[in-house]
């Protein structure tokens, strides 16, 4: 039988994006695909038109924004009350290859213990570099990156297998990873909830695989404001150091905690000599945020 692959598109006033999100995963012929958009409580109709223009869309509308863990996690557990085996998340400002969906599960069939995996993703506006090859973390500081990230594509060698992490902009998971680790963290709020989620399930004895045959075009940050604002920093710094906490043992934590505070000094610093009052104020609150465990 047919494998079925259960997509979650998380929405949050993504009117802009969400239609040409929906267009390309049309075009995908296998597997079969059940569509459920997830609306994070969006004011700008968004909702409104996958109601009138995607009638064979599921559409989930929560009361309020649960941010990217917690509308996601909404999706997850519709899925599942469905029976899902396989389910994909899904950014709603990406646009899809036709054969993404099966070069993923593909990835999964492959290897009984790849729990999770993940495409090659690259810059909507510039479909040449690639936004995100794979993942691993800087050193010592442990900071989550991706790898190859801005390098063109086509001009090095693939690097299809084992990945630290999956972006959670496109991520397909088999059914059993969220049975033995259960759902996102709301409790990043936004950023590394991704991260988390493939570090709990290689803890499991999962692995995370990249598939760089399978293909997606994402337009960045459409969401949250594109280049660095305030928001994505505060929420970046904290995320990172809450994720850092989580994963890093205490004797290591505590190595480094003079090298992360000199970077946060010297950032905080830069910032201001920069005439960039707003982010050095934002990066501050996130340090707090991370020390307070909220």
């Amino acid at each position: 039988m047919e494998e079925t692959v259960h997509v979650i598109v998380l929405n949050w006033n993504g009117a802009a994006v969400l239609g040409p999100c929906l267009d390309s995963l049309m075009k995908v012929r296998e597997p079969r695909l059940e569509i459920l958009v997830v609306d994070n409580a969006s004011t700008d109709g968004s909702a409104g038109i996958v109601r009138r223009d995607y009638p064979g869309v599921d559409l989930l509308v929560n009361e309020r924004n649960l941010l990217f863990a917690g509308g996601n996690n909404a999706g997850m557990r519709r899925a599942m009350e469905r029976g899902a085996r396989r389910i994909l998340l899904l950014n709603n400002d990406t646009e899809v290859d036709p054969l993404f969906a099966a070069r993923l599960l593909d990835a999964l069939e492959r290897d009984p213990r790849a729990g999770i995996a993940g495409p090659k993703i690259l810059y909507h506006d510039d479909p040449s570099r690639i936004w995100y090859g794979g993942a691993g973390f800087y050193p010592i500081v442990g900071v989550p990156r991706h790898r190859d990230i801005r390098r063109v594509d086509g001009s090095f060698a693939d690097r299809a297998g084992g990945t630290e992490w999956v972006s959670g902009c496109a991520m397909l998971v088999r059914r059993e990873v969220v049975d033995a680790i259960g759902l996102l963290d709301p409790g990043y709020a936004i950023y590394c909830e991704d991260v988390d989620f493939c570090l709990r399930a290689r803890r499991a004895g999962w692995r995370c695989v990249y598939e760089p045959r399978a293909r997606v075009l994402h337009k960045v940050s459409s969401s949250s404001g594109g280049g660095m604002t305030p928001f994505k920093l505060e929420n970046r710094i904290a995320s990172t150091k809450r994720l850092f906490a989580r994963h890093r043992p205490a004797w290591w934590r505590a190595l480094l905690a003079p090298v992360h505070a000199a970077g946060l000094a010297l950032l905080v610093v830069a910032l201001f000599a920069g005439g960039r009052a707003s982010l050095a104020r934002a990066a501050l609150r996130g340090a707090a945020r991370a020390a307070s465990g909220s």
